[in-house]
């Protein structure tokens, strides 16, 4: 009985989803950590190794045709290429993909973020997140702006601290990830306030996806505000109340349960039901929603 109910709550939000889609432009947006793309691991593989996981991510993003993908764990900007000319019939471009320094070894590192699309972007750019009061999140974020039938759209990628702990005390250790997530949306809602809404006024509906390694169920989380902290500025969460099972991006694996990591949030727009695509392309799942920004 309670998995007919959950389908018949699916079955009307989608058709919720569709009726709007006469109420302004539709967008299809996927967004996926790719794990290490394309080597899998930390460690290189041979060349055609490569060119295997790239065209088995291609085979799966073609099949989603969505017009803006936010990508995670991407090497550089030549894979990125790579994965775009991998995906035809479907033309895509990249718009961005960072090249954020790995913080503790000389080098770039090999967890960059990126935004491909169909259509041109109207600018583009990554920033990394700052230092804050001895807080140093990761990385940073990928932002694209894009003109959908003459509507302002602006676009991030982003892939916030993970739950590794390799040294000194667990509980310590996990208090200070947290932190460094919730400083970075902290960071991202600054940006949109300082950076966007100043010099992009036109801009009204922002779309944020990516690998944000944080959940409501599990209890190693539960002071965590990270999503709060972007819902409360007005951002819809593209999971909604739906069950757990039914919303799962990170399966269960090394003895950790299944979990929700990835998510798509929107604001000035009408975010659909996601589409949680299984693949063993990657340790993460594909995120992807139709989102209605209206005219």
């Amino acid at each position: 009985m309670l998995s007919i109910i959950r389908r018949i709550a699916f079955c009307l939000a989608l058709i919720r989803a569709i009726a709007l889609v006469d109420a302004g432009e539709t967008v299809r947006i996927t967004t996926w950590n790719l794990e290490w793309f394309p080597d899998k691991s930390s460690r290189p593989v041979p060349p055609e190794q490569e060119a295997q996981n790239i065209t088995a991510a291609a085979d799966v993003l073609r099949k989603t045709d969505s017009d803006i993908l936010l990508l995670q764990e991407v090497r550089d900007y030549d894979v990125c290429q790579r994965l775009a000319d991998a995906i035809k019939p479907h033309a895509y471009q990249v718009a961005i993909c960072s090249a954020f320094k790995e913080p503790f070894q000389s080098g770039l590192g090999r967890q960059q973020v990126a935004i491909l699309a169909k259509e041109s972007a109207q600018a583009a750019w990554a920033e990394r997140w700052k230092s804050m009061s001895g807080v140093d999140p990761p990385r940073g974020f990928a932002f694209a702006w894009f003109k959908v039938k003459g509507l302002d759209v602006g676009v991030y990628s982003l892939h916030l601290k993970s739950n590794l702990v390799t040294r000194g005390n667990k509980a310590e250790e996990e208090a200070k990830n947290i932190r460094k997530r919730e400083v970075a949306a902290g960071q991202l809602l600054d940006h949109m306030r300082d950076v966007i809404a100043t010099a992009m006024p036109t801009v009204h509906s922002i779309i944020v996806g990516g690998d944000f390694n944080t959940n409501r169920e599990q209890s190693m989380f539960a002071a965590e505000e990270t999503l709060g902290i972007i819902e409360k500025s007005g951002f819809q969460n593209c999971m909604g109340s739906l069950p757990l099972m039914q919303r799962v991006t990170h399966p269960a694996n090394h003895g950790f349960p299944p979990a929700t990591f990835d998510y798509l949030f929107m604001r000035g727009a009408t975010i659909g039901p996601p589409i949680i695509n299984v693949s063993d392309v990657s340790d993460h799942y594909p995120v992807t929603c139709d989102i209605t920004i209206q005219k």
